[in-house]
């Protein structure tokens, strides 16, 4: 299995590492390790999180209030965002639809 993350990805996670290292030192990288960490056990359980959006589904992040929303076929997992979760489910809804690798 592979993972494939499109190009939004990167100023998703960027904007989060930022605030949360502006917070504490170190707490940005947390973040980012804590994220990586997930999307390596994504690749072994892609099946573990429930659709949320059609056939999108969500992985909560530990210790941070943030998701990460992907599809998987039986091959490959895309990520297609990390957001808050307090994040308004409409605009989540169409920031996945806008995005395309």
């Amino acid at each position: 299995m592979r993972i494939l993350y499109v190009p939004e990805i990167i100023n998703d996670l960027e904007d989060a590492r930022n605030w949360y290292e502006s917070c504490s030192n170190g707490l940005g990288e947390d973040f980012i390790h804590r994220t990586y960490s997930l999307f390596e056990e994504l690749l072994l359980f892609p099946e573990r999180h429930e659709k949320v959006y059609g056939c999108f589904r969500r992985a909560l992040i530990n210790r941070f209030p943030y998701s990460i929303y992907y599809h998987f076929s039986e091959d490959t997992i895309v990520i297609y965002g990390v957001f808050h979760s307090s994040r308004d489910p409409v605009q989540i809804i169409k920031r996945l639809g806008d995005r395309t690798i």
